[in-house]
């Protein structure tokens, strides 16, 4: 395996995430909340609250981009890895990738919007936490998006792939068989050709 070759796939791989933390700051819609005195919060629509499931929808959606960058990227930026090495690369980088767009959602949404601060009333622009917490599911939950595209892609090309060795080169080429003729062979194969001048007289009994 080449090794600039990877370096330069994940280093790619990584600004991709980057780019995926950056628009979902830009895309996922900003809640409003009311900080009361005693540093009680609510939010300041009825609409709010809804808010905070698109951004979460949103994110999933860009992951699941991410994830089929990263199996595409994988497929053919590292050719020499396809099969379960490859399959394993996809499964990890997407998980690495996620994880770190999930921390720099946070870090753009709240660097654009402003950090909330509990202790001094007034209404503020939140930002939705990504590790999911409350009944939803585990906080880790949409590290499963980017993983769950990228298998899915990286086997479809598997599927597509018209070669046996999916187009390592790693296989020697089969050899052809030889063809073998199963007739009689022919006569003067079986013996020396018998002339008229070597018959004998042919006499009668």
């Amino acid at each position: 395996m080449n090794l600039r070759r990877v370096v330069v796939v994940v280093v790619a791989l990584i600004v991709a995430a980057v780019v995926v933390g950056g628009l979902w700051a830009l895309l996922a819609p900003v809640p409003d909340l009311v900080v009361e005195h005693g540093g009680q919060m609510r939010f300041a629509t009825e609409a709010d609250p809804a808010k905070l499931f698109d951004g979460v929808a949103i994110f999933a959606f860009l992951s699941l981009g991410l994830g089929a960058l990263i199996a595409l990227a994988t497929w053919f930026g590292l050719r020499s890895s396809r099969g379960l090495g490859g399959l394993a690369f996809v499964t990890l980088m997407s998980i690495a990738t996620s994880a770190l767009a999930i921390d720099l959602a946070g870090r753009f949404g709240r660097m654009a919007h402003g950090a909330l601060d509990r202790s001094v009333p007034g209404t503020y622009q939140g930002t939705v936490n990504l590790w999911l917490e409350g009944d939803v599911g585990p906080a880790w939950v949409l590290l499963v998006c980017a993983p769950t595209a990228g298998v899915l892609v990286y086997l479809i090309c598997v599927i597509a792939s018209a070669h046996a060795d999916l187009g390592v080169g790693d296989l020697e080429p089969a050899q052809a068989p030889v063809a073998v003729d199963a007739g009689l062979a022919p006569i003067d194969a079986v013996g020396p050709e018998v002339t008229s001048e070597d018959e004998g007289p042919r006499t009668r009994p």
